[in-house]
């Protein structure tokens, strides 16, 4: 792993340590008057947040994020994961090392986690990556709790790749 690799590893092992913190959890939680689904919950980040591909300050707290008002998928990412997690949902942030970071939130019914990208608006199309946008993923990881795992497998079309 190169250093850039693990600055960037060890971001969002701190990111999603920060969504075990009740307080923040509360706070999010608190714009809301009811449990909303996944896709309500993308449309509001949405509302909120506005895509900015031009030169903006990077923001690795939900709040900060809904207070700036602009970003990218990272920023997107992070607040629909805290946003997920203060809805109850199990979420985690995953970071493809090729530079993209997207959702998975825990399906009790499918015993599995579910690929959400709320940049795209996408829900459950974890091969998107190479099919459209014709990447070629080489390290995909999950954060949770400040907890690392590799997921790259998930993520590739043919998946004895990913070993």
């Amino acid at each position: 792993m190169t250093l850039l690799d693990q600055g960037a590893i060890e971001k969002y092992r701190k990111v999603s340590a920060e969504f075990t913190n009740s307080a923040l959890i509360a706070q999010l939680r608190a714009f809301f008057d009811r449990k909303c689904t996944l896709a309500e919950l993308m449309d509001w980040v949405h509302e909120k947040v506005k895509w900015d591909n031009g030169k903006i300050d990077r923001h690795n707290d939900p709040l900060g994020i809904l207070a700036y008002g602009r970003g990218r998928c990272g920023e997107f990412s992070i607040l629909f994961t805290a946003l997920c997690v203060a809805h109850g949902y199990r979420a985690r942030l995953i970071l493809d090392m090729t530079d993209h970071v997207w959702t998975e939130v825990w399906d009790e019914a499918k015993n599995g986690w579910v690929h959400v990208d709320p940049s795209e608006r996408r829900i459950d199309d974890p091969l998107m990556y190479e099919r459209d946008w014709k990447k070629s993923l080489s390290g995909v990881y999950a954060f949770e709790n400040g907890k690392m795992e590799d997921v790259t497998k998930s993520y590739k079309m043919d998946q004895s790749l990913g070993e």
